[in-house]
């Protein structure tokens, strides 16, 4: 084929396959690298998130109600302030909250897993933290977007 020769149909055709095929791959690599990142989620009082928290949430969520391939792991803690006992369960309602959002996308059960696991795994304090602040980081759940095996 020269310059001046219009390309065949089936050039054409091929470039299309090719275009397709490209763009399958790219999209797979987002869900891949979505489905190997995991965020935190703050929560104000209790188990209500912090403003705006819920819909970065869903946000994130997104990719897990598109492909059913990928699971997700919810994670719910608490601060360090109060009984070990009443912390686990702050930390379980927090999870479950973060369960009831995905479950609400339309993400099956089967692929959702929600647990707390109270004040024993806390951040570290950074450097000039305030305690406040830092507590306040502390109540969060961490949700995971892992690929089924």
């Amino acid at each position: 084929m020269t310059d001046s020769e219009p390309p065949s149909p089936r050039r054409i055709i091929l470039a299309g396959i090719l275009a397709v095929a490209a763009a399958g791959v790219a999209g797979g690599l987002v869900s891949f690298r979505a489905a190997t990142e995991t965020e935190s989620f703050r929560f104000s009082r209790d188990s209500a998130f912090a403003a705006g928290e819920a819909a970065r949430l869903k946000g994130f969520l997104a990719p897990a109600v598109q492909d059913d391939r990928l699971s997700v792991i919810i994670v719910g803690h608490s601060g360090l302030q109060g009984e070990s006992a009443a912390s686990l369960a702050l930390s379980e309602k927090r999870a479950a909250s973060a369960q009831g959002i995905a479950l609400e996308m339309g993400i099956p059960p089967e692929r959702v897993s929600a647990t707390g696991v109270g004040r024993d795994a806390p951040l570290p304090r950074k450097a000039g933290q305030s305690e406040d602040a830092h507590e306040a980081m502390l109540a969060r759940v961490e949700v995971t977007l892992q690929m089924r095996r």
